[in-house]
């Protein structure tokens, strides 16, 4: 039986990252445009990138497992190429230098248009685009992940040699929580030092691949979702007071915190999804399908979009409205678009 709530919670989280990111306008964070300084936006932001990017990669070890089930290795690898790399690169030359253009046009003032910027995006500088340098956007994510997916390879031909099976395994809800002790242990892996690290997205995997995707596990989670729930508010109370009271002792720790902390609100947030969101219609089946080319475009069109509706209008509210309308509706209709053509499925990963 499909298990229709990892796709509702997989298209809630790209939404989210949605909301995050004209967040990230107003926030005390950089950003490609900026439009403000609200501390609460901030702590709001923080708090969401705890669990969101790691339920991604959890439900893709979660749904690997699935399809490897159907599918044999070889099949498994070119798919991900398929639906990773090869969108991966067409996100680097199409819509990566649109962030960086209107990174350059805000915060250096500069009068160019995008065919005499296009060259000098390819220019290595902090990678974060503000400049107009090269960005990798929300492609990190895509790379992240063909990466992990084919790491994950050798272990699991390793165990399937030695004929280990842990699809049926009866973990006590004790030895699920503490297996958050791996993304800890493996944060400092190729860590970017800012909360991404391909160590601690393996490890999520990893844990949706051979935890997560039992069937006994999740039964044992939605028997304890009240023990994970007071679990989750623990460890934000913790987390707040850290970082607001005691940011110098809390910061250089923060991130390991953040991986355990992480691990829990996965727990409870699959265990929600399970009990409420196990569900399907058109409108879902559609959105669920369209979810991987929303993200994929969804920063470009959001951050050339800001760029005007600020100069439009000074109501922050209807510009937060308005950005999120018109991200939301574009990136669906640019996905509507390129399913019409074999060439733009092809290079976008779209089935």
């Amino acid at each position: 039986m499909r298990k229709y709530y990892l796709d509702v919670l997989r298209l809630l989280a790209i939404f989210l990252v949605i909301i995050l990111h004209i967040f990230l306008i107003y926030s005390t964070l950089p950003y490609y445009i900026k439009q403000g300084n609200n501390d609460f936006l901030t702590y709001v932001i923080i708090l969401s990138l705890v669990w969101l990017m790691p339920l991604l990669f959890t439900i893709a070890g979660i749904t690997s497992f699935y399809s490897l089930r159907k599918r044999s290795i070889g099949e498994y690898l070119k798919e991900r190429v398929q639906r990773l790399l090869i969108p991966f690169i067409a996100a680097m030359f199409l819509l990566n230098p649109i962030l960086s253009f209107y990174g350059l046009k805000f915060h250096e003032n500069i009068q160019i248009n995008y065919l005499e910027f296009y060259p000098l995006f390819f220019k290595v500088t902090d990678l974060t685009g503000y400049d107009g340098g090269l960005t990798l956007g929300p492609a990190w994510f895509i790379l992240f992940l063909f990466i992990v997916s084919c790491l994950a390879v050798p272990i699991i031909l390793l165990l399937r040699k030695y004929k280990i099976d842990l699809s049926n395994k009866d973990f006590s809800i004790f030895t699920i929580i503490l297996l958050g002790i791996i993304p800890v242990i493996l944060y400092p892996i190729l860590s970017s030092g800012e909360g991404k690290s391909i160590g601690m997205s393996f490890a999520f995997f990893l844990l949706g691949y051979y935890v997560l995707s039992n069937d006994n596990v999740m039964m044992k989670l939605e028997k304890n979702k009240w023990l994970l729930g007071i679990l989750t508010l623990l460890l934000t109370v913790v987390f707040l007071v850290g970082a607001i009271y005691f940011g110098s002792i809390f910061g250089p720790i923060s991130f390991y915190y953040q991986a355990f902390y992480g691990w829990v609100c996965i727990l409870l947030l699959l265990t929600i999804g399970k009990i409420f969101l196990n569900k399907t219609s058109n409108i879902l089946q559609y959105l669920s399908e369209s979810s991987f080319t929303i993200y994929i475009f969804h920063e470009s069109i959001l951050v050339a979009v800001a760029f005007y509706i600020i100069q439009i209008t000074s109501n922050i509210y209807i510009q937060m409205i308005l950005i999120f309308i018109l991200t939301v509706s574009l990136s669906i209709g640019f996905y509507a678009l390129c399913q019409r053509f074999k060439l733009t499925r092809f290079i976008f990963g779209i089935k």
